[in-house]
């Protein structure tokens, strides 16, 4: 048996754990730039908020009924994740994180008997240790557990649903549509439909070798997934094979200097990420965007792409590479609203892992001594930054590029045209000293 722990609306949960008076009240939080509505808390729902709203749209409707407003904080969100997930690991020695918000566990070794118990305990005990709440559903595969988990968080009351192969299965695909199934979109399910398979009862029942040839073997596999024949194991560690960091400007830039605070910014963040899965990076690629909704303005959008020599996860290389690249793609006459980088063919940085040798293919043209002389140096100096940055707090040391904020006369940070507008957004209260909660 399977259990997928899903936590509750999570981004307006985690702003209700350090702010109780949340709790009842309509909340939304914002996308970055302040711009749509990607969280809503059920009183918000109520109102006929929908999912994915501008924010500009509702404005009225928000004030008129008193709905709070945050902007996303993704530090605090990445936080309260690692803290639920973390907790989730003292009950299963084997899970599967899903995203920031999601785990599949292995109930391999708990008695079935005893399921709804055990689960109800795991949910209690998640809320008391990190303050959010979750609904588990249980199936005998993954797709099952997924689908027992949208019943949990819509019909039971306590938050909490096992599935089985049973009647009550059979009634409950024979009353779903099949695009509710986890795997299932919207073309595969037309492509399903027209040869007459219309809810997912339908396809559980079909040739699994008629549907493999139909869409795929994913198809295949879902087919025997809702037979409660398990064939998605959990995949436990789960290294990405590109990252990609971008994000909209606060406000339209065109001048050459901002473009590059933004992408030193970005690559920092990207590096970072790499550094934390214990990766290295074969090349790169970045992207420079205007605005298509302002039609008053001339359109604009390149990318450009480098492999490097050798492999890095070096903070300052890779700055170094993207602002090469910006110089072939830059144009003076437009306003940028979006820029991004993407750091591909990511490999395993096996000289950390096995007696200090790195089994990766070096350049022909470049001297072993200085490659190897390098890259210690180079490790060294990212994990004294990594390791300084997670102790005392983010960008406690950065790089020059990426831009020195500095103090007005009114002694108020000026904040970078480049970054996000975020107007609503709360505290750091978990990783910030300075954010954190007062208590009298």
């Amino acid at each position: 048996m399977y259990a997928l722990v899903d936590c509750n609306n999570f981004y307006v949960s985690c702003e209700r754990v350090f702010n109780p008076s949340l709790k009842g009240k309509p909340v939304v939080v914002l996308s970055n730039n302040d711009g749509c509505i990607i969280a809503r808390s059920n009183e918000a729902k109520a109102l006929g908020i929908p999912m994915g709203a501008p924010l500009h749209l509702y404005k009225e409707l928000i004030k008129r009924n008193n709905v709070f407003t945050h902007s996303s904080n993704y530090t605090l969100y990445g936080d309260m994740s690692a803290r639920v997930m973390n907790s989730l690991s003292y009950f299963v020695p084997n899970m599967e994180i899903y995203s920031i918000d999601e785990a599949f566990l292995s109930l391999k070794n708990f008695n079935i008997n005893k399921l709804a118990d055990e689960m109800s305990e795991i949910r209690k005990l998640i809320y008391q240790w990190t303050g959010i709440p979750v609904s588990i559903g249980v199936g005998p595969t993954k797709t099952l557990a997924k689908l027992s988990n949208k019943i949990a968080k819509k019909y039971s009351s306590n938050g909490i649903h096992i599935l089985t192969i049973s009647d009550q299965l059979t009634q409950i695909l024979d009353d779903m549509k099949l695009e509710d199934i986890w795997g299932i979109s919207k073309g595969w399910g037309t492509r399903l439909k027209s040869i007459g398979i219309n809810n997912p009862l339908q396809l559980q029942q079909a040739d699994p070798r008629q549907i493999r040839k139909l869409i795929s073997v994913v198809g295949e596999r879902i087919v025997y997934e809702l037979r409660g024949q398990s064939c998605l194991m959990l995949e436990e560690v789960v290294n990405k094979k590109s990252i990609t960091v971008s994000r909209s400007f606060g406000n339209m830039i065109n001048d050459k200097d901002n473009l590059k605070k933004a992408l030193a910014n970005h690559v920092a963040r990207a590096t970072e990420k790499l550094r934390y899965q214990n990766s290295i990076s074969g090349g790169l690629s970045i992207f420079i965007n205007t605005d298509r909704f302002r039609k008053q303005d001339l359109q604009y959008s390149n990318g450009a792409m480098i492999t490097f020599n050798e492999p890095t996860n070096n903070t300052a290389v890779i700055i170094k590479e993207s602002f090469k690249l910006l110089e072939s793609i830059y144009r003076p006459q437009y306003n940028y609203k979006k820029a991004g980088v993407i750091l591909l063919d990511l490999k395993q940085d096996t000289k950390n892992i096995v007696q200090n040798e790195c089994f990766i293919q070096n350049n022909l043209f470049a001297f072993t001594k200085d490659i190897k002389n390098f890259s210690e140096g180079s490790g060294i100096c990212m994990n004294l930054l990594d390791d300084i940055n997670t102790k005392i707090g983010k960008m406690t040391l950065f790089y020059g590029s990426q831009g020195v904020q500095k103090q007005s006369r009114k002694t108020k940070t000026e904040k970078d045209e480049w970054r996000m507008r975020s107007c609503y957004k709360s505290p750091f209260y978990t990783t910030n000293w300075n954010d954190l909660l007062k208590v009298s």
